[in-house]
């Protein structure tokens, strides 16, 4: 599995860190106000944190309030004594420096004692799986809520805090599958990549190869798209792009996504053939509304690198729109807290 995710990668290094007996440190956004860098439930992981090289993973600002918040982690571990449970930080400008972009947050820090308090969030990353982390705000006792009854397609994001705890998401991370492997997708992958997104290539066509030559972290799938579909099992974290060029690839695979909850799908061409393209697609009877064709914000692309940026563009906006659409609490089945959150304001 090729996951390109800050969160997994920081919960992979605490499982690495508590497992060798480690201190660790790990740093998740409760709520942002304003302009901020970092999205609520952003992690961040520290591994020995006083020492002069310690081991880091993910991000809680961007960089802006990190060297402030490493600075107090260090008094913090060269100390005895002091309350173990978890610690909030407040970046507002006021007590501790403000972000620069003027925006605040709140971060919760916590020092968990072993990686069973953090080893099932990368399960349910990974096998695209819903789960909430809960944590007692004044003990630090973690509890593990899997959500059955939430679809992963819509599963949310943002903590959540009432009645003393904190619960926290971990769900299946944001998918791309592209079908077709030319010049487009050479650009698109490493941009996606870059997103956040789990990137599959799939292209049963020999020369498939040709336009990915050079691409270190890519994952070729030559199976025919109904077969990768199949198996893929579409949810609403996962966006679909056919740019193959080809009908024999960009049909099959847009006749299943646009049946199944993904929360993008899109085909690269012109006005003449996207229209085409939908006639040939209700022919088969299938609903094509939500079809978007031509992929991509209209920015005036040419070149096969400003086609990619402007199908990256729309791919982000039709991402925001389904993490707002997403409820904002665990099922009510569950014992984890819920309550309403505060508004998610980015850049």
């Amino acid at each position: 599995m090729s996951v390109h995710d800050d969160t997994l990668d920081a919960l992979r290094l605490a499982v690495e860190g508590l497992s060798a007996g480690h201190e660790v440190a790990m740093a998740t956004v409760l709520r942002t106000f304003g302009s901020a860098p970092r999205r609520p439930g952003s992690l961040w992981v520290i591994v020995d944190p006083a020492s002069a090289q310690p081991a880091m993973r993910g991000s809680v600002s961007g960089g802006c309030v990190e060297d402030d918040l490493l600075d107090w982690l260090r008094e913090r571990s060269r100390s005895r004594g002091l309350d173990p449970g978890p610690q909030r930080r407040a970046y507002d400008g006021a007590t501790h420096p403000g972000l620069p972009c003027g925006g605040t947050l709140e971060v919760l820090v916590e020092w968990p004692t072993g990686a069973a308090q953090v080893r099932p969030a990368i399960e349910a990353l990974e096998q695209r799986r819903v789960t909430w982390r809960a944590v007692d705000l004044a003990s630090g006792r973690v509890d593990w809520h899997p959500d059955p009854q939430q679809d992963n397609a819509s599963v949310a994001e943002t903590p959540v805090e009432r009645g003393g705890q904190l619960a926290v998401p971990f769900g299946p991370v944001w998918r791309l599958l592209l079908f077709g492997g030319g010049a487009v997708a050479r650009h698109l992958v490493p941009q996606a990549q870059a997103l956040g997104f789990d990137v599959t290539v799939c292209d049963p066509r020999p020369s498939a190869n040709d336009g990915l030559s050079g691409l270190p972290a890519v994952s070729l799938d030559r199976r025919a798209p109904e077969r990768v579909i199949a198996e893929a099992g579409l949810d609403a974290r996962t966006a679909v792009i056919a740019v193959a060029h080809d009908p024999r690839v960009d049909d099959l695979a847009l006749m299943d996504a646009l049946a199944s909850p993904a929360f993008y799908v899109a085909a690269m061409g012109g006005r003449q053939t996207s229209e085409a393209r939908r006639e040939r697609l209700a022919g088969l009877g299938v609903d094509t509304s939500r079809l978007r064709a031509p992929a991509g914000l209209d920015i005036g692309s040419h070149t096969p690198a400003e086609i990619a940026v402007s199908i990256a563009a729309e791919l982000v906006a039709a991402r925001s729109l389904a993490r707002r659409a997403a409820p904002p609490g665990p099922a009510r089945s569950q014992r984890a807290p819920a309550a309403a959150t505060s508004p998610d304001r980015g850049h």
